[in-house]
């Protein structure tokens, strides 16, 4: 019983509150940095834009009947199949030559306004990419893309806004983006305008972000349970405190193998102000959290090995 206690004891002291969030918040992890309306850090430092992440990358290459295919469209002028091909060949980030035809092809499409082009034409020039690197060029592509209705382009020009990034900083025009992507059911556009919402300490922005939050939530978002449970475990933003909701927004994923979930709810049970009774089941959850790798569930095991 006493390792236990330790083990969850540590478990506690990682997580800093009874159901505060890891220290990796896996929402975040694609977010460029950047500052929300509330002041709250985005994620660290790392390339605004980032051709790893997955509507950049070539996930499979083209077979050579699609090619052909999508070539002749091309060429007969056909928006879809310049962007199809445009992308493909740029994200080959081996072949230079290939990548120019990309962009050739992708700015042939951004001429009869398909968006997808305009945007894919956007990241480029962010990240210096097959063409110079240029924030204010960027943020001219982006806005046109997000002006067309590209989901994915309002939410990135909702970044730039945040940032000051091609433009000058202005959160109002940061939220009005947000709202738009999040409209069109742009998951981050809609997890980034619930937290931000949430954490203003106004009572109706903060409804109107839970009901963001809440939606996501029955989607099986748990990121959003992480952040909500955060938020009224502790009775953060001027909320009521409630530890039985937090419990709630947690176990579900919990139960269904989120090791982030496992891990907070572990340290609820050790901590929390109404669960004296369930204290040894904080253990069990944080040796499930580290049976799948999660980092501070490791490092509290490794630390309690004699």
């Amino acid at each position: 019983m006493k390792k236990r206690q330790a083990v969850c004891g540590a478990a506690f002291f990682l997580a800093n509150v009874a159901t505060g969030t890891a220290q990796t918040d896996p929402g975040l992890s694609t977010k460029p940095a950047g500052v929300t309306l509330s002041g709250e850090r985005l994620a660290p430092e790392k390339a605004p834009v980032d051709l790893s992440r997955p509507e950049m990358r070539q996930i499979e290459r083209l077979s050579t009947r699609l090619e052909s295919e999508y070539a002749d469209a091309a060429t007969r002028g056909e928006a879809w199949a310049q962007t199809k091909l445009g992308k493909a060949y740029v994200t080959n980030l081996e072949d230079t030559q290939l990548q120019q035809r990309g962009v050739e092809l992708l700015r042939q499409a951004a001429e009869q306004d398909d968006a997808e082009a305009i945007y894919l034409l956007a990241t480029l020039s962010a990240a210096g990419v097959a063409v110079e690197q240029s924030n204010l060029n960027a943020f001219e592509q982006m806005k046109r893309a997000a002006e067309l209705g590209f989901a994915e382009a309002q939410f990135e020009l909702a970044m730039m806004y945040f940032e000051g990034r091609g433009v000058a900083l202005n959160k109002d025009s940061a939220e009005l983006w947000l709202r738009e992507a999040a409209r069109r059911n742009h998951t981050e556009a809609q997890f980034l305008l619930g937290r931000t919402l949430l954490v203003s300490a106004e009572a109706d922005r903060q409804a109107e972000g839970e009901s963001h939050l809440e939606r996501l939530l029955n989607s099986g978002h748990a990121p959003s349970a992480i952040f909500l449970a955060d938020a009224v475990g502790n009775g953060k933003f001027g909320l009521v405190k409630d530890e039985f909701r937090a419990e709630l927004l947690l176990k579900p994923f919990a139960d269904r193998g989120n090791a982030d979930c496992q891990f907070l709810l572990g340290a609820l049970y050790k901590f929390g102000d109404l669960f004296v009774g369930k204290r040894d089941e904080a253990f069990l959850l944080v040796e499930k959290a580290a049976k799948q790798g999660h980092p501070d569930a490791l490092l509290i095991q490794q630390k309690e090995k004699p």
